[in-house]
């Protein structure tokens, strides 16, 4: 049995690994880290999207996890990928495959930075291997180059940045966009809640960037259809053969959407975008009281990021921090949030192991909002100091994130361990 005292992550993407980074420099050699993750590698979704349409970028998506890649050299922490954590208890969690000769593993405080689930291609499906994704993403980008009527359900920053990832790359494919929003994005503040239980809601992004977006996207020929809500086949074998019956991807010929108003759109490649849906199945099945609403079921945090629950036999309350989207903290559910979640939970965490008060979490101010155009450019806003939100011109969202999407600037500078991970250049 190991002498240490454990600070368990789960999850080893961008909070996770963020935390990790974080926690090493200042934890005392009486505590070790170990972070796990069901899967061998990492994900950065912010290329997936033009990782399913540009051959070549499906190598610029993924790294490995290994401890050789994310801790120093000599390091007492360690890297359980794949691993996987099968419950959570009040001072240990159950693991799928044994660790120390056991699968219980106990800890000091236990970090859930699961993130959250989406549809692929954002997420690789579960139980799928490193080159198992990227063979699926090769396909799609086939799929995508063999379509010829290409519809995208959902208008926030997933949807609208497909849509500029294929019509850069296919300059004259029919590209429609149907959003049940009147604007695209989320320029509508959250409703406010009545019956006192907290909720999520991400904050409104400025009507300008839907403005800006809404022009960019009619000046670039895509179709949009605003205000409309598809019918979607709640079986697909009541659809008829030139019908869509629900399904994304190819459709084996043109098929028509209805929506709610009576008329209808050809497609012969469907891409649904409907939003995260926190991935917070462990947490429900021990307290469902840990949870509220908002990317389907968050984590419930206080204002130092640890989990708090309406349940008084609680048993993740007070060794629980919840980061990044798998939580309700506040703020745009984006990868510089999960990286601010993990800063000031690591703060709180080495303050409890030197016996020091807790300190409230406060978000820096700055933050960006930022939908690429494909490489070309794209439209953004920048929340500043005293200034407050201002929009980004197209040629700054170009050279900082379009280009490149940021993987060699913050994925694999995330990877601080002996041996600095490499991954393939940008396509030509």
């Amino acid at each position: 049995m190991s002498d240490f005292q454990n600070i368990v992550i789960v999850g080893g993407s961008v909070a996770g690994h963020g935390l990790l980074n974080a926690l090493i420099p200042d934890l005392p050699q009486s505590h070790r880290i170990i972070l796990i993750d069901s899967k061998p590698f990492a994900q950065w979704p912010i290329s997936a999207l033009r990782a399913a349409v540009v051959p070549g970028w499906e190598k610029r998506v993924t790294l490995p996890i290994t401890p050789s890649n994310s801790l120093p050299k000599g390091s007492d922490h360690v890297i359980l990928a794949p691993n996987k954590v099968v419950e959570l208890r009040e001072d240990c969690l159950v693991l799928e495959k044994e660790f120390e000769g056991k699968r219980e593993l106990p800890f000091f405080r236990c970090v859930l930075a699961m993130g959250s689930r989406q549809p692929f291609p954002m997420r690789a499906e579960d139980g799928s291997t490193e080159e198992e994704y990227h063979g699926q993403l090769i396909k799609m980008q086939e799929d995508v180059k063999k379509a010829t009527k290409v519809v995208i359900i959902g208008g926030g920053s997933v949807g609208t940045e497909m849509a500029g990832e294929i019509r850069v790359v296919y300059p004259e494919k029919s590209i429609s966009l149907i959003h049940s929003g009147k604007q695209l994005l989320n320029p509508n503040a959250p409703p406010k809640t009545t019956s006192g239980a907290r909720s999520y809601g991400s904050p409104p992004n400025t009507p300008k960037l839907s403005n800006n977006l809404e022009k960019l996207l009619r000046d670039q020929k895509v179709d949009l259809i605003l205000g409309e809500k598809v019918s979607i086949p709640s079986d697909n074998t009541q659809a008829g053969s030139d019908e869509w019956n629900g399904k994304a991807g190819p459709q084996g010929g043109l098929k028509r959407i209805k929506l709610a108003s009576g008329q209808t759109v050809e497609a012969d490649w469907v891409f649904v975008s409907v939003g995260n849906q926190a991935n917070s199945e462990l947490v429900k099945e021990v307290d469902e009281g840990a949870l509220v609403d908002g990317m389907g079921k968050m984590i419930d945090v206080d204002d130092y990021l640890k989990v708090r629950s309406t349940s008084t036999t609680s048993k993740l309350v007070g060794r629980y921090y919840a980061i990044g989207d798998v939580c309700a903290s506040k703020g745009f559910k984006t990868s510089q949030t999960a990286a601010s979640d993990a800063i000031g939970a690591a703060a709180n965490i080495i303050n409890e192991v030197k016996n020091r008060p807790l300190k409230v979490f406060v978000r820096p101010t700055m933050h960006a909002v930022v939908i690429p155009f494909g490489n070309t450019g794209g439209v953004g806003q920048m929340t500043l100091p005293l200034v407050g939100t201002v929009s980004l011109p197209s040629f700054a969202i170009k050279s900082a994130k379009a280009h490149g999407l940021l993987v060699e600037e913050y994925f694999v500078k995330a990877f601080n361990g002996e041996e600095k991970p490499t991954i393939a250049a940008v396509p030509a």
